[in-house]
Protein backbone atom coordinates (compact mmCIF):
# COMPACT_ATOMS: atom_id res chain seq x y z
CA UNK A 1 0.00 0.00 0.00
CA UNK A 2 1.64 3.26 -1.17
CA UNK A 3 2.08 6.14 1.44
CA UNK A 4 2.52 9.21 -1.42
CA UNK A 5 1.28 10.41 -4.39
CA UNK A 6 3.75 8.80 -7.32
CA UNK A 7 2.82 11.95 -9.35
CA UNK A 8 3.56 14.14 -5.86
CA UNK A 9 5.78 12.85 -2.99
CA UNK A 10 4.88 15.99 -1.42
CA UNK A 11 1.29 13.91 -1.50
CA UNK A 12 0.40 11.60 1.50
CA UNK A 13 -2.05 9.00 1.21
CA UNK A 14 -5.16 8.50 2.98
CA UNK A 15 -6.96 4.83 3.07
CA UNK A 16 -8.82 5.19 6.12
CA UNK A 17 -12.59 5.35 5.79
CA UNK A 18 -13.26 8.56 7.85
CA UNK A 19 -11.23 11.64 7.55
CA UNK A 20 -11.36 14.29 10.96
CA UNK A 21 -14.62 12.29 12.00
CA UNK A 22 -16.31 12.71 8.44
CA UNK A 23 -17.07 9.61 6.86
CA UNK A 24 -15.51 9.06 3.46
CA UNK A 25 -16.56 6.49 0.47
CA UNK A 26 -13.70 3.73 0.88
CA UNK A 27 -14.05 3.15 -2.67
CA UNK A 28 -12.91 6.15 -3.65
CA UNK A 29 -9.83 5.33 -1.80
CA UNK A 30 -6.63 6.71 -1.49
CA UNK A 31 -7.55 9.95 -1.12
CA UNK A 32 -5.08 12.56 -1.28
CA UNK A 33 -4.82 13.87 2.34
CA UNK A 34 -3.64 17.82 1.44
CA UNK A 35 -6.99 18.19 -0.17
CA UNK A 36 -8.62 16.90 2.49
CA UNK A 37 -6.98 18.93 4.18
CA UNK A 38 -8.14 21.58 2.47
CA UNK A 39 -12.13 20.94 2.25
CA UNK A 40 -12.22 20.55 5.64
CA UNK A 41 -10.53 24.21 6.44
CA UNK A 42 -12.45 25.78 3.32
CA UNK A 43 -16.05 23.97 5.15
CA UNK A 44 -14.98 24.85 8.52
CA UNK A 45 -14.09 28.56 7.80
CA UNK A 46 -17.27 29.61 5.61
CA UNK A 47 -19.60 28.50 8.23
CA UNK A 48 -17.73 30.14 10.45
CA UNK A 49 -18.14 33.64 8.13
CA UNK A 50 -21.99 33.28 7.57
CA UNK A 51 -24.81 31.85 9.69
CA UNK A 52 -26.13 29.70 6.45
CA UNK A 53 -24.17 28.77 3.42
CA UNK A 54 -25.05 28.10 0.46
CA UNK A 55 -22.64 24.75 -1.39
CA UNK A 56 -22.81 23.94 -4.79
CA UNK A 57 -21.61 20.93 -6.54
CA UNK A 58 -21.16 20.85 -10.31
CA UNK A 59 -18.88 20.08 -13.14
CA UNK A 60 -17.39 21.95 -15.91
CA UNK A 61 -16.40 20.82 -19.44
CA UNK A 62 -14.05 22.23 -21.69
CA UNK A 63 -15.57 23.30 -25.31
CA UNK A 64 -14.81 20.84 -28.01
CA UNK A 65 -12.41 23.06 -30.05
CA UNK A 66 -10.49 23.79 -26.91
CA UNK A 67 -6.79 23.15 -27.64
CA UNK A 68 -5.81 20.39 -24.97
CA UNK A 69 -2.11 21.86 -25.26
CA UNK A 70 -2.52 25.49 -25.20
CA UNK A 71 -5.28 26.19 -22.79
CA UNK A 72 -4.05 27.20 -19.67
CA UNK A 73 -6.54 26.10 -16.20
CA UNK A 74 -9.50 28.47 -16.27
CA UNK A 75 -10.35 28.12 -12.72
CA UNK A 76 -8.92 31.08 -11.72
CA UNK A 77 -10.98 33.27 -14.27
CA UNK A 78 -13.80 31.50 -13.62
CA UNK A 79 -13.74 32.21 -9.63
CA UNK A 80 -13.16 35.87 -10.88
CA UNK A 81 -16.02 36.30 -13.34
CA UNK A 82 -18.14 34.57 -10.63
CA UNK A 83 -17.25 37.18 -8.02
CA UNK A 84 -17.74 40.18 -10.68
CA UNK A 85 -21.83 38.52 -11.41
CA UNK A 86 -22.26 38.54 -7.77
CA UNK A 87 -20.92 42.00 -7.57
CA UNK A 88 -22.53 43.38 -10.41
CA UNK A 89 -26.30 41.42 -8.94
CA UNK A 90 -25.62 43.37 -5.26
CA UNK A 91 -25.21 46.57 -7.30
CA UNK A 92 -28.24 46.55 -9.09
CA UNK A 93 -29.78 45.85 -5.39
CA UNK A 94 -28.24 49.03 -3.93
CA UNK A 95 -29.88 51.18 -7.11
CA UNK A 96 -33.27 49.63 -5.99
CA UNK A 97 -32.77 50.46 -1.94
CA UNK A 98 -33.26 46.45 -1.69
CA UNK A 99 -30.98 44.86 0.88
CA UNK A 100 -27.51 43.58 0.01
CA UNK A 101 -26.10 40.63 1.93
CA UNK A 102 -22.34 40.15 1.58
CA UNK A 103 -20.79 37.18 0.69
CA UNK A 104 -16.94 35.27 1.05
CA UNK A 105 -17.05 33.59 -2.15
CA UNK A 106 -15.10 30.48 -1.47
CA UNK A 107 -14.56 27.13 -3.80
CA UNK A 108 -12.82 23.87 -4.45
CA UNK A 109 -11.62 22.73 -8.02
CA UNK A 110 -10.25 19.45 -8.86
CA UNK A 111 -8.20 18.71 -12.38
CA UNK A 112 -10.14 15.38 -13.82
CA UNK A 113 -9.14 13.56 -16.87
CA UNK A 114 -10.58 9.54 -17.94
CA UNK A 115 -9.00 7.45 -20.13
CA UNK A 116 -12.67 8.19 -22.33
CA UNK A 117 -12.08 11.72 -22.77
CA UNK A 118 -9.51 13.80 -24.85
CA UNK A 119 -10.33 17.34 -22.37
CA UNK A 120 -10.09 17.67 -18.93
CA UNK A 121 -12.81 18.80 -16.71
CA UNK A 122 -13.28 20.45 -13.28
CA UNK A 123 -15.42 19.47 -10.19
CA UNK A 124 -16.06 22.77 -8.16
CA UNK A 125 -18.14 22.93 -5.09
CA UNK A 126 -19.19 26.41 -5.29
CA UNK A 127 -19.83 28.18 -1.27
CA UNK A 128 -21.59 31.44 -0.67
CA UNK A 129 -24.02 33.18 1.74
CA UNK A 130 -26.88 31.55 1.52
CA UNK A 131 -28.53 34.92 2.06
CA UNK A 132 -27.00 36.80 -0.84
CA UNK A 133 -28.31 33.88 -3.18
CA UNK A 134 -30.94 31.73 -3.55
CA UNK A 135 -31.39 29.11 -4.75
CA UNK A 136 -29.37 27.84 -7.65
CA UNK A 137 -30.93 25.87 -10.36
CA UNK A 138 -29.70 22.91 -12.91
CA UNK A 139 -27.08 25.66 -14.63
CA UNK A 140 -28.69 24.50 -18.23
CA UNK A 141 -29.22 27.87 -20.64
CA UNK A 142 -32.56 27.20 -19.16
CA UNK A 143 -31.74 27.83 -15.18
CA UNK A 144 -34.02 30.70 -14.45
CA UNK A 145 -32.03 31.54 -11.20
CA UNK A 146 -29.79 34.22 -10.44
CA UNK A 147 -26.99 32.42 -9.31
CA UNK A 148 -27.45 29.83 -11.53
CA UNK A 149 -27.16 32.74 -14.56
CA UNK A 150 -24.31 34.12 -12.67
CA UNK A 151 -22.32 30.20 -12.55
CA UNK A 152 -22.99 29.95 -15.97
CA UNK A 153 -22.22 33.02 -17.95
CA UNK A 154 -19.04 33.29 -15.90
CA UNK A 155 -17.97 29.34 -17.25
CA UNK A 156 -18.75 30.68 -21.45
CA UNK A 157 -17.56 33.92 -21.01
CA UNK A 158 -14.02 32.41 -20.06
CA UNK A 159 -14.38 30.39 -23.25
CA UNK A 160 -15.27 33.26 -25.62
CA UNK A 161 -18.72 32.14 -26.30
CA UNK A 162 -22.21 33.88 -25.97
CA UNK A 163 -23.78 34.19 -22.31
CA UNK A 164 -26.77 32.40 -23.97
CA UNK A 165 -25.40 29.40 -25.57
CA UNK A 166 -27.15 27.31 -25.12
CA UNK A 167 -24.24 24.81 -24.85
CA UNK A 168 -23.79 21.46 -22.51
CA UNK A 169 -20.68 22.49 -20.45
CA UNK A 170 -21.74 22.71 -17.07
CA UNK A 171 -23.28 19.66 -15.06
CA UNK A 172 -24.62 19.52 -11.54
CA UNK A 173 -24.25 16.71 -8.82
CA UNK A 174 -27.22 14.95 -6.90
CA UNK A 175 -28.33 17.06 -5.15
CA UNK A 176 -27.50 20.50 -7.49
CA UNK A 177 -26.84 22.29 -3.91
CA UNK A 178 -27.06 22.00 -0.15
CA UNK A 179 -27.78 24.58 2.71
CA UNK A 180 -25.10 24.10 5.38
CA UNK A 181 -25.78 26.20 8.76
CA UNK A 182 -22.28 26.69 11.24
CA UNK A 183 -19.81 26.04 13.01
CA UNK A 184 -18.40 22.60 10.99
CA UNK A 185 -19.30 19.64 13.44
CA UNK A 186 -19.31 16.01 12.76
CA UNK A 187 -22.21 15.94 15.02
CA UNK A 188 -24.35 17.27 12.61
CA UNK A 189 -25.63 15.32 9.69
CA UNK A 190 -26.06 17.38 6.53
CA UNK A 191 -22.15 18.35 7.53
CA UNK A 192 -21.48 14.61 7.46
CA UNK A 193 -23.55 13.89 3.95
CA UNK A 194 -21.69 16.88 2.35
CA UNK A 195 -18.28 16.42 3.22
CA UNK A 196 -18.87 13.32 1.82
CA UNK A 197 -20.03 13.98 -1.01
CA UNK A 198 -17.61 17.05 -1.71
CA UNK A 199 -14.56 14.52 -0.84
CA UNK A 200 -14.82 12.85 -3.94
CA UNK A 201 -12.80 16.04 -5.29
CA UNK A 202 -10.41 14.74 -2.85
CA UNK A 203 -9.46 11.23 -4.38
CA UNK A 204 -5.97 10.72 -6.36
CA UNK A 205 -8.00 8.55 -9.32
CA UNK A 206 -8.08 10.25 -12.39
CA UNK A 207 -6.95 13.36 -11.11
CA UNK A 208 -4.75 14.99 -13.88
CA UNK A 209 -1.13 16.14 -13.26
CA UNK A 210 -0.27 18.91 -15.22
CA UNK A 211 3.42 19.41 -14.37
CA UNK A 212 3.91 23.01 -13.56
CA UNK A 213 0.10 23.90 -13.04
CA UNK A 214 -2.24 22.83 -9.94
CA UNK A 215 -4.30 19.53 -9.76
CA UNK A 216 -6.30 20.88 -7.57
CA UNK A 217 -7.58 24.59 -6.30
CA UNK A 218 -8.80 26.00 -3.51
CA UNK A 219 -9.68 29.41 -1.78
CA UNK A 220 -7.94 30.69 0.63
CA UNK A 221 -7.66 33.31 3.76
CA UNK A 222 -5.27 35.79 1.86
CA UNK A 223 -6.83 35.79 -1.43
CA UNK A 224 -10.74 35.12 -0.86
CA UNK A 225 -12.73 38.40 -1.09
CA UNK A 226 -16.19 39.53 -0.55
CA UNK A 227 -18.39 40.11 -3.35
Amino acid sequence: MRKRNTNNHNHTLHYDAEYAGFDLHTANAPYILPFLDRLHTVMDRVLQNHKRVLAVKFDLHLPAHTNPYLQRNPITEFIERVKAGIASYQKSLNRRSKRVYPTDVEYLAKVEQTEECELEHYHVVLFTNKDTLYPVGNLSHEDPTKLGQIIRQAWLKTHGLSADSPVALLHTSTPVFRVLQGPLSTDDPVHRDAFLHFSYLCKEGTTKYQGKRQSFYSSNAKNKARA
